[in-house]
């Protein structure tokens, strides 16, 4: 029995902090592997800026070459809103015999009690915690004994923050994206 970490989102695009989360939990927590899941339609994004297909290039394009992860397209091809938990027991059916967690960051382990069957996820499953810059985790968060944390603080990068660093053509983005990434949003160009 090993333990496969979930890491979902809309890497909108993938950065650095991503790929430093993703390194961090494999190191920690001797998972036997990360799957990187992006999704389609989100319950908590209102839109997105990068097509699907760009999304996953970008993703493809960080992963090929990182050990013990993979990339699944399972939300992306259910085109319709998706939810944690299916998600979960979609990956569980696939590897029963393994420990089955998710990757988040401490912003969404807040907003944890907001999420779709969550009394449900939190009794079937355990969550590796990235902790972001500037939120504040007490002894009363909900669900904290339902986690496990990355010791170190990881970047202090937003997706957001990206996207709004292209559209100002600042050169700050390079240290937040990696070059072939950087590379193929410019080539594309994405968030302009």
């Amino acid at each position: 029995m090993g333990k496969v970490a979930i890491f979902g989102g809309s890497f909108d695009p993938v950065h650095k902090a991503h790929l430093q989360i993703a390194q961090l939990a494999l190191q920690c927590f001797d998972l036997k592997k990360i799957v990187f899941v992006i999704s389609s339609i989100s319950p908590h994004k209102t839109e997105y800026y990068a097509k699907l297909e760009n999304r996953i290039s970008m993703l493809k394009l960080v992963t090929k070459d990182m050990q013990r992860t993979d990339l699944s397209l399972y939300e992306a091809q259910r085109q319709k809103i998706g939810y944690s938990y299916q998600t979960l027991d979609y990956f569980h059916s696939l590897y029963p015999t393994d420990e089955i967690c998710m990757i988040i960051g401490s912003d969404s382990l807040l907003s944890l009690p907001t999420w779709k069957n969550i009394d449900y996820l939190v009794k079937q499953y355990r969550f590796i915690v990235a902790k972001r810059p500037k939120i504040k985790i007490n002894k009363d968060t909900k669900y904290l004994d339902r986690c496990v944390f990355i010791d170190k603080v990881i970047q202090d990068v937003s997706s957001t923050q990206i996207r709004t660093l292209i559209k100002e053509d600042s050169t700050k983005v390079t240290s937040f994206l990696d070059k072939n990434v950087y590379a193929y949003i410019i080539q594309n160009g994405l968030y302009r």
